[in-house]
Protein backbone atom coordinates (compact mmCIF):
# COMPACT_ATOMS: atom_id res chain seq x y z
CA UNK A 1 0.00 0.00 0.00
CA UNK A 2 2.89 2.35 0.88
CA UNK A 3 4.52 1.55 -2.48
CA UNK A 4 1.30 2.46 -4.28
CA UNK A 5 1.07 5.85 -2.51
CA UNK A 6 4.68 6.59 -3.38
CA UNK A 7 4.29 5.65 -7.09
CA UNK A 8 4.37 8.22 -9.93
CA UNK A 9 1.00 7.09 -11.32
CA UNK A 10 -0.70 7.87 -8.03
CA UNK A 11 0.86 11.34 -7.95
CA UNK A 12 -0.41 12.06 -11.49
CA UNK A 13 -3.89 10.91 -10.50
CA UNK A 14 -3.88 13.23 -7.44
CA UNK A 15 -2.82 16.21 -9.60
CA UNK A 16 -5.61 15.48 -12.15
CA UNK A 17 -8.23 15.31 -9.39
CA UNK A 18 -7.06 18.60 -7.91
CA UNK A 19 -7.17 20.35 -11.30
CA UNK A 20 -10.65 18.97 -12.00
CA UNK A 21 -11.93 20.14 -8.59
CA UNK A 22 -10.48 23.56 -9.26
CA UNK A 23 -12.33 23.84 -12.58
CA UNK A 24 -15.61 22.76 -10.96
CA UNK A 25 -15.25 25.35 -8.17
CA UNK A 26 -14.42 28.08 -10.70
CA UNK A 27 -17.33 27.39 -13.09
CA UNK A 28 -19.76 27.05 -10.17
CA UNK A 29 -18.75 30.45 -8.81
CA UNK A 30 -19.23 31.87 -12.35
CA UNK A 31 -22.82 30.61 -12.43
CA UNK A 32 -22.39 27.62 -14.80
CA UNK A 33 -21.14 24.05 -14.87
CA UNK A 34 -18.08 22.47 -16.44
CA UNK A 35 -20.26 20.06 -18.43
CA UNK A 36 -22.37 22.87 -19.80
CA UNK A 37 -19.24 24.78 -20.73
CA UNK A 38 -17.77 21.82 -22.56
CA UNK A 39 -21.06 21.18 -24.42
CA UNK A 40 -21.25 24.84 -25.33
CA UNK A 41 -17.71 24.75 -26.65
CA UNK A 42 -18.64 21.89 -29.01
CA UNK A 43 -22.14 22.99 -30.05
CA UNK A 44 -21.61 26.72 -30.58
CA UNK A 45 -19.83 26.39 -33.98
CA UNK A 46 -22.50 23.95 -35.24
CA UNK A 47 -25.30 26.31 -34.16
CA UNK A 48 -23.57 29.11 -36.02
CA UNK A 49 -23.39 27.09 -39.24
CA UNK A 50 -27.04 25.99 -38.97
CA UNK A 51 -28.13 29.57 -38.36
CA UNK A 52 -26.26 30.81 -41.43
CA UNK A 53 -27.73 28.08 -43.68
CA UNK A 54 -31.25 28.67 -42.39
CA UNK A 55 -30.86 32.38 -42.99
CA UNK A 56 -29.68 31.84 -46.56
CA UNK A 57 -32.57 29.48 -47.40
CA UNK A 58 -35.08 31.84 -45.81
CA UNK A 59 -33.66 34.72 -47.81
CA UNK A 60 -33.82 32.63 -51.04
CA UNK A 61 -37.40 31.52 -50.44
CA UNK A 62 -38.64 34.74 -48.90
CA UNK A 63 -42.17 34.87 -50.32
CA UNK A 64 -43.66 37.21 -47.74
CA UNK A 65 -43.73 40.03 -50.25
CA UNK A 66 -45.79 38.08 -52.83
CA UNK A 67 -49.56 38.13 -53.07
CA UNK A 68 -51.58 34.99 -53.74
CA UNK A 69 -52.08 35.95 -57.41
CA UNK A 70 -48.37 36.66 -57.82
CA UNK A 71 -47.51 33.26 -56.39
CA UNK A 72 -49.95 31.58 -58.82
CA UNK A 73 -48.36 33.48 -61.72
CA UNK A 74 -44.90 32.41 -60.57
CA UNK A 75 -45.94 28.76 -60.39
CA UNK A 76 -47.54 28.96 -63.86
CA UNK A 77 -44.38 30.50 -65.32
CA UNK A 78 -42.21 27.78 -63.81
CA UNK A 79 -44.54 25.06 -65.14
CA UNK A 80 -44.42 26.60 -68.63
CA UNK A 81 -40.64 26.75 -68.54
CA UNK A 82 -40.50 23.12 -67.42
CA UNK A 83 -42.80 22.11 -70.29
CA UNK A 84 -40.55 23.89 -72.80
CA UNK A 85 -37.49 22.11 -71.42
CA UNK A 86 -39.28 18.74 -71.67
CA UNK A 87 -40.20 19.45 -75.31
CA UNK A 88 -36.59 20.29 -76.08
CA UNK A 89 -35.45 17.07 -74.42
CA UNK A 90 -37.91 15.02 -76.52
CA UNK A 91 -36.75 16.84 -79.66
CA UNK A 92 -33.13 16.15 -78.76
CA UNK A 93 -33.79 12.43 -78.21
CA UNK A 94 -35.60 12.24 -81.56
CA UNK A 95 -32.71 13.94 -83.36
CA UNK A 96 -30.23 11.64 -81.64
CA UNK A 97 -32.13 8.51 -82.77
CA UNK A 98 -32.48 9.84 -86.30
CA UNK A 99 -28.76 10.56 -86.36
CA UNK A 100 -28.01 6.96 -85.35
CA UNK A 101 -30.31 5.64 -88.10
CA UNK A 102 -28.62 7.82 -90.70
CA UNK A 103 -25.18 6.72 -89.54
CA UNK A 104 -26.21 3.08 -89.93
CA UNK A 105 -27.69 3.80 -93.35
CA UNK A 106 -24.44 5.49 -94.40
CA UNK A 107 -22.40 2.53 -93.18
CA UNK A 108 -24.44 0.03 -95.21
CA UNK A 109 -24.49 2.32 -98.24
CA UNK A 110 -20.72 2.60 -98.18
CA UNK A 111 -20.47 -1.21 -98.12
CA UNK A 112 -22.80 -1.46 -101.15
CA UNK A 113 -23.46 1.91 -102.83
CA UNK A 114 -26.06 0.38 -105.16
CA UNK A 115 -28.45 -0.40 -102.30
CA UNK A 116 -30.99 2.36 -101.60
CA UNK A 117 -32.54 2.45 -98.14
CA UNK A 118 -34.92 4.35 -95.87
CA UNK A 119 -34.31 4.69 -92.13
CA UNK A 120 -37.25 3.99 -89.84
CA UNK A 121 -38.17 3.58 -86.19
CA UNK A 122 -40.42 0.83 -84.87
CA UNK A 123 -43.59 2.64 -83.78
CA UNK A 124 -45.78 -0.25 -82.65
CA UNK A 125 -46.18 -3.98 -82.03
CA UNK A 126 -49.21 -6.23 -81.85
CA UNK A 127 -49.00 -7.97 -78.45
CA UNK A 128 -51.16 -10.80 -79.83
CA UNK A 129 -48.79 -11.53 -82.74
CA UNK A 130 -46.78 -14.67 -81.85
CA UNK A 131 -44.35 -13.89 -84.68
CA UNK A 132 -43.29 -10.43 -83.38
CA UNK A 133 -44.40 -8.38 -86.39
CA UNK A 134 -44.17 -4.60 -86.00
CA UNK A 135 -45.07 -1.26 -87.59
CA UNK A 136 -42.56 1.35 -88.76
CA UNK A 137 -42.82 5.09 -89.32
CA UNK A 138 -42.21 5.24 -93.09
CA UNK A 139 -44.48 4.37 -96.01
CA UNK A 140 -45.17 4.87 -99.69
CA UNK A 141 -44.49 8.61 -99.52
CA UNK A 142 -40.90 7.68 -98.68
CA UNK A 143 -40.68 5.10 -101.46
CA UNK A 144 -41.43 2.04 -99.28
CA UNK A 145 -43.52 -0.71 -100.88
CA UNK A 146 -44.82 -4.18 -100.09
CA UNK A 147 -42.06 -6.76 -100.44
CA UNK A 148 -39.18 -4.48 -99.44
CA UNK A 149 -36.63 -6.22 -97.21
CA UNK A 150 -36.12 -4.84 -93.69
CA UNK A 151 -32.73 -5.07 -92.00
CA UNK A 152 -30.70 -3.88 -88.99
CA UNK A 153 -26.96 -3.70 -88.46
CA UNK A 154 -27.21 -7.34 -87.27
CA UNK A 155 -28.88 -8.60 -90.44
CA UNK A 156 -32.24 -9.40 -92.03
CA UNK A 157 -35.29 -9.04 -89.77
CA UNK A 158 -38.28 -9.27 -92.12
CA UNK A 159 -40.19 -7.87 -95.09
CA UNK A 160 -42.79 -5.14 -95.61
CA UNK A 161 -46.21 -6.82 -95.83
CA UNK A 162 -48.43 -3.70 -95.88
CA UNK A 163 -47.50 -0.16 -96.92
CA UNK A 164 -49.50 3.00 -96.29
CA UNK A 165 -48.69 6.67 -96.91
CA UNK A 166 -46.57 7.26 -93.81
CA UNK A 167 -46.42 3.88 -92.05
CA UNK A 168 -45.83 0.25 -92.95
CA UNK A 169 -46.31 -3.18 -91.38
CA UNK A 170 -43.40 -5.60 -91.29
CA UNK A 171 -43.69 -9.38 -91.12
CA UNK A 172 -40.81 -10.69 -89.03
CA UNK A 173 -38.59 -13.58 -90.17
CA UNK A 174 -40.35 -15.67 -87.52
CA UNK A 175 -43.63 -15.37 -89.44
CA UNK A 176 -44.90 -18.46 -91.26
CA UNK A 177 -45.56 -16.17 -94.24
CA UNK A 178 -41.89 -15.28 -94.74
CA UNK A 179 -39.47 -17.52 -96.64
CA UNK A 180 -35.97 -16.51 -97.68
CA UNK A 181 -33.64 -18.12 -100.21
CA UNK A 182 -30.46 -18.57 -98.21
CA UNK A 183 -27.00 -20.07 -98.35
CA UNK A 184 -24.04 -20.94 -96.16
CA UNK A 185 -21.00 -18.72 -96.61
CA UNK A 186 -18.68 -21.44 -95.35
CA UNK A 187 -20.06 -24.47 -97.20
CA UNK A 188 -21.75 -22.77 -100.20
CA UNK A 189 -24.92 -24.82 -99.67
CA UNK A 190 -28.33 -23.32 -100.38
CA UNK A 191 -31.74 -23.81 -98.78
CA UNK A 192 -34.94 -22.03 -97.80
CA UNK A 193 -35.17 -20.28 -94.44
CA UNK A 194 -38.60 -20.16 -92.81
CA UNK A 195 -40.28 -20.72 -89.47
CA UNK A 196 -43.31 -22.18 -87.72
CA UNK A 197 -45.13 -21.25 -84.56
CA UNK A 198 -43.30 -23.84 -82.46
CA UNK A 199 -39.86 -22.55 -83.46
CA UNK A 200 -41.01 -18.92 -83.31
CA UNK A 201 -41.72 -19.30 -79.60
CA UNK A 202 -38.00 -20.02 -79.15
CA UNK A 203 -36.87 -17.29 -81.55
CA UNK A 204 -35.37 -19.84 -83.97
CA UNK A 205 -35.49 -20.29 -87.76
CA UNK A 206 -35.33 -23.37 -89.96
CA UNK A 207 -33.33 -23.83 -93.18
CA UNK A 208 -34.97 -26.58 -95.26
CA UNK A 209 -34.05 -28.50 -98.43
CA UNK A 210 -30.54 -29.48 -97.41
CA UNK A 211 -29.22 -32.70 -98.93
CA UNK A 212 -28.78 -35.85 -96.78
CA UNK A 213 -25.03 -35.41 -97.21
CA UNK A 214 -24.98 -31.75 -96.15
CA UNK A 215 -21.75 -30.50 -94.65
CA UNK A 216 -23.41 -27.77 -92.60
CA UNK A 217 -22.45 -27.79 -88.93
CA UNK A 218 -23.03 -25.65 -85.83
CA UNK A 219 -21.41 -22.23 -86.12
CA UNK A 220 -21.78 -21.89 -89.90
CA UNK A 221 -23.05 -18.46 -90.98
CA UNK A 222 -26.21 -18.24 -93.07
CA UNK A 223 -26.94 -15.29 -95.39
CA UNK A 224 -29.41 -14.45 -98.13
CA UNK A 225 -28.50 -15.97 -101.50
CA UNK A 226 -30.20 -13.35 -103.69
CA UNK A 227 -32.14 -16.04 -105.56
CA UNK A 228 -35.57 -14.89 -106.79
CA UNK A 229 -34.74 -11.18 -106.61
CA UNK A 230 -36.67 -10.67 -103.35
CA UNK A 231 -33.66 -9.98 -101.14
CA UNK A 232 -30.15 -8.77 -101.93
CA UNK A 233 -27.47 -11.41 -101.58
CA UNK A 234 -25.11 -11.73 -98.61
CA UNK A 235 -27.42 -10.16 -96.03
CA UNK A 236 -26.69 -11.88 -92.70
CA UNK A 237 -29.45 -14.04 -91.20
CA UNK A 238 -27.96 -16.14 -88.43
CA UNK A 239 -25.81 -19.06 -87.33
CA UNK A 240 -26.44 -22.79 -87.50
CA UNK A 241 -27.23 -24.31 -84.10
CA UNK A 242 -27.85 -27.89 -85.23
CA UNK A 243 -28.60 -30.04 -88.30
CA UNK A 244 -31.59 -32.40 -88.13
CA UNK A 245 -33.28 -35.04 -90.31
CA UNK A 246 -36.46 -33.89 -92.02
CA UNK A 247 -39.73 -35.37 -90.77
CA UNK A 248 -41.11 -35.66 -94.32
CA UNK A 249 -38.29 -37.11 -96.46
CA UNK A 250 -34.59 -37.94 -96.58
CA UNK A 251 -33.48 -34.31 -96.69
CA UNK A 252 -31.99 -32.42 -93.77
CA UNK A 253 -32.73 -29.05 -92.20
CA UNK A 254 -30.67 -26.68 -90.09
CA UNK A 255 -31.85 -24.87 -86.97
CA UNK A 256 -30.76 -21.22 -87.25
CA UNK A 257 -30.29 -18.70 -84.43
CA UNK A 258 -30.84 -15.19 -85.89
CA UNK A 259 -28.10 -12.63 -85.25
CA UNK A 260 -30.77 -10.06 -84.38
CA UNK A 261 -33.13 -10.53 -81.42
CA UNK A 262 -36.30 -10.29 -83.51
CA UNK A 263 -38.51 -9.54 -80.50
CA UNK A 264 -36.54 -6.42 -79.57
CA UNK A 265 -36.05 -4.51 -82.83
CA UNK A 266 -36.33 -0.72 -82.41
CA UNK A 267 -34.53 0.81 -85.43
CA UNK A 268 -34.47 -0.57 -88.99
CA UNK A 269 -33.43 0.14 -92.56
CA UNK A 270 -35.86 -0.62 -95.41
CA UNK A 271 -34.14 -1.61 -98.66
CA UNK A 272 -36.23 0.04 -101.39
CA UNK A 273 -33.89 -0.71 -104.30
CA UNK A 274 -30.99 -3.05 -105.02
CA UNK A 275 -29.35 -4.63 -108.10
CA UNK A 276 -31.36 -7.61 -109.33
CA UNK A 277 -34.55 -6.70 -107.47
CA UNK A 278 -37.51 -8.62 -108.88
CA UNK A 279 -35.40 -10.80 -111.17
CA UNK A 280 -36.27 -14.50 -111.06
CA UNK A 281 -33.44 -17.04 -111.05
CA UNK A 282 -34.76 -20.55 -111.55
CA UNK A 283 -31.25 -22.01 -111.61
CA UNK A 284 -30.90 -21.37 -107.89
CA UNK A 285 -34.24 -22.83 -106.78
CA UNK A 286 -33.48 -24.14 -103.26
CA UNK A 287 -35.82 -27.09 -103.71
CA UNK A 288 -33.48 -28.39 -106.42
CA UNK A 289 -31.03 -29.48 -103.73
CA UNK A 290 -33.74 -31.74 -102.29
CA UNK A 291 -34.08 -33.58 -105.59
CA UNK A 292 -30.33 -34.09 -105.91
CA UNK A 293 -30.30 -35.36 -102.35
CA UNK A 294 -32.93 -38.02 -103.12
CA UNK A 295 -30.91 -39.16 -106.15
CA UNK A 296 -27.82 -39.43 -103.95
CA UNK A 297 -29.80 -41.48 -101.44
CA UNK A 298 -30.86 -43.91 -104.14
Amino acid sequence: MKDLLKGSSFKVLIIAVVVLLGLIIYTTSAGGSIIASLLGFVSTPMQSVATNVTGSVTEFLDLDGFSKDELKALVAALQEENSILQDRLVEYDGMKQENERLKEQLRISQADPEIEMRSAAVIGRDPNDPFYGFSIGVGTLSGVNVGDPVITSQGLVGVVSQAYATTSKVDCLLSEEVQVAAMSIDKQESGLVGCNIMMASSGLLRMDYLSPSTKLEPGDIITTSGAGGVYPDKIKIGQVESVEKSEMDVSRYAVIRPFQDLSAVTEVQVIVSFPGKGEEDATTDPSASQGSGEEDAE
